[in-house]
């Protein structure tokens, strides 16, 4: 997917644990898009996801909109337990194991794993005061470093995140959803953390009749449709999409969750000060 924007060069790297990295490369020189690029990440964004996003902010080929991704740089395989231990059949099935065998890392040499990808603009996010990601863990593995990869490309170059950044934090200011969704974070979190509660009764049903009280300001956040949101499917989907009334169903009610998306239309602003900008 990396290699749908740029010409061609390296996107991730891959490194066991007492070899040389492996660096998996965009060998394509065709370009099939050259306009200006959003990536949307949040805190549930993790792996894959992670490499494309790091690798086009280390490009600066998109702007990366949103909240710090989870942070999971490292390489799983599942070994089938079966197969690898003989005898013991009247203990079969045994299951499998996952094993972490290497970490990746971006192509300026730092990894993912804890930190994960920080958003050239932050957008409030109902978790982002959560404890989400790797970091949570207690025996994740550490945040490390190898040596950065020679990279560049000269399709579209974004030079202008502080600009970008600076127009995008005055919408939010006065965006009354953005304010909402942070004060449900808040709230969020003080649910997480909440550990005590009366055993008298009479008390915890006004603990608990409080609580819906404070989840119901947050119930319709994202109720209305949004004006400045078209949105509509390819004409090239169409056919799939028509095949039969589910994927007909399903397609709609997605439909119906992006005209509400105020993530969406935030992306498209970003998106419009970008072609100003550009002149």
């Amino acid at each position: 997917m990396s290699g749908l924007f740029i010409e061609n060069g390296p996107i991730v790297q891959v490194k066991p644990r007492r070899r040389s990295p492996f660096v998996y490369k965009d060998d394509d020189p065709k370009v099939l898009y050259n306009g200006p690029l959003v990536v949307l990440i949040n805190s549930f964004s993790a792996s894959a996801s992670e490499i494309l996003a790091a690798a086009m902010q280390d490009y600066d080929r998109a702007i990366i909109v949103g909240n710090n991704s989870y942070g999971k740089g490292t390489v799983q395989r599942f070994i089938d337990l079966d197969r690898a231990v003989r005898g013991f059949e009247n203990l079969k099935p045994l299951g499998n194991l996952l094993v972490t065998m290497q970490k990746f890392y971006r192509i300026n040499g730092g990894s993912t794993q804890l930190k994960g990808v920080e958003p050239d603009i932050y957008l409030p996010d109902r978790y982002t005061y959560m404890d989400i990601g790797e970091r949570e863990y207690d025996y994740a593995l550490d945040w490390t470093s190898i040596d950065p990869l020679t990279y560049n490309q000269s399709v579209r170059v974004e030079n202008d995140k502080s600009e970008l950044a600076d127009r995008s934090k005055n919408r939010i200011k006065d965006n009354l959803t953005f304010h909402l969704i942070d004060q449900q974070a808040h709230h969020l979190k003080e649910k997480s953390e909440m550990s005590e509660y009366p055993l008298n009764l009479a008390a915890y049903q006004e603990v608990i009749a409080k609580r819906k009280a404070q989840d119901a300001k947050y119930k319709d956040i994202s109720k209305e449709n949004i004006e400045s949101l078209y949105i509509s499917n390819l004409e090239a989907d169409l056919g799939f999409i028509n095949m039969d009334e589910t994927t007909q169903a399903r397609n709609e009610e997605w439909l119906k969750a992006l005209k509400k998306d105020v993530y969406i239309e935030e992306a498209l602003n970003i998106m419009k000060d970008m072609i100003e900008l550009e002149g």
